[in-house]
């Protein structure tokens, strides 16, 4: 019997132990991306950027993780600059930007958006559509691209508070605040909705 060469058999090593690193790696960056995205629901955002980090510092390829992190850093550091730009990459990959929404139920009053009829959910955008799960799944929808009759922000109802309003083709409107009350995450809903969906 023929015996192997000593480099051949140090390269065939070699891949086998880049095969088992890179096997761990994949099992650790999943449980690092499940325990971020599980904080990310609990309202940890700093804990959650701590796990998704350490995941986007080695691999960019998953648009989850760029899509939660983004939205992690919104909501931690109110860094929208940060958020914007992790949102662009998860949606350029096939994944979608993300906020965490009221939806109101009831009709906008004239004096604000005080109302105890709402609920909270997260507002997703995809390069072709908007999508709201709220936790009362009775009040998800989503609107495919070239949908969109209006989308602006509110200047009367809610201002200073970030709130803003979608009227569709189908006659519905929803009237949304976002997590932050703040005119900026708004700003920055409204400039995913132009550039991807509002046609």
């Amino acid at each position: 019997m023929r015996r192997l060469p000593t480099h051949a058999i140090r390269i065939v090593f070699f891949f086998a132990i880049c095969a088992c690193i890179s096997a761990q790696n994949t099992g650790r960056f999943a449980a690092l991306t499940s325990k971020g995205i599980e904080l990310i629901d609990k309202g940890r955002y700093n804990e959650a950027i701590n796990a998704l980090e350490e995941v986007w510092e080695l691999d960019q390829s998953d648009p989850a993780v760029a899509e939660n992190l983004g939205l992690a850093y919104l909501y931690a550091d109110r860094d929208s600059a940060k958020a914007q730009g992790l949102m662009e990459t998860a949606i350029a990959g096939g994944g979608r930007a993300s906020f965490v929404m009221q939806h109101a139920h009831e009709k906008v009053t004239a004096i604000s958006m005080d109302t105890n009829d709402f609920c909270v959910g997260r507002l997703s955008i995809y390069k072709d559509r908007m999508t709201f799960k709220a936790s009362n799944p009775d009040h998800s929808f989503t609107i495919q691209a070239g949908e969109f009759k209006e989308i602006k922000q509110n200047k009367w109802f809610g201002s200073g508070e970030g709130v803003y309003h979608i009227r569709t083709l189908g006659k519905r409107t929803y009237n949304l605040r976002p997590k932050t009350w703040s005119d900026r995450e708004t700003k920055l809903v409204l400039y995913f909705i132009d550039k991807y969906i509002k046609r």
